[in-house]
């Protein structure tokens, strides 16, 4: 059983004593375990929630709101927006449609659209 005491987790271990594991080392052996395919996605998944989050606080909209003007149920967009979802290209264009602003944008779409940097 976990047991969770002052930001350390108490963890018993097989004959019953109990180890003392600090938080970040238990996120520390998950993120070596971690392919660097899964660290990447989660990455950049949670990069385009962000956006998306900065976006609505930009238009004063609340989930609730976004969800409405998707037509999507709240706790669909909230699962979208959990980070942790797989968001398809098409739900993402959804999402920039509504919004009207872009969510993703390639190193190429940058260049084009900023020609005084040299890229």
């Amino acid at each position: 059983m976990l047991e969770q005491k002052q930001n350390r987790y108490i963890l018993p271990d097989r004959i019953g004593d109990r180890n003392m594991i600090e938080k970040k080392d238990i996120a520390k052996r998950i993120r070596q375990k971690m392919k660097p395919e899964n660290h990447q996605f989660v990455s950049k998944n949670l990069a385009i929630t962000e956006q998306v989050y900065s976006l609505l606080k930009e238009k004063g909209w609340s989930q609730k709101e976004f969800a409405n003007r998707l037509g999507k149920h709240d706790s669909e967009v909230s699962r979208w927006l959990s980070g942790l979802h797989n968001l398809t290209l098409e739900s993402i264009v959804k999402m920039e449609v509504v919004l009207g602003a872009e969510i993703i944008v390639t190193p190429n779409e940058f260049c084009r659209a900023t020609p005084v940097l040299s890229c």
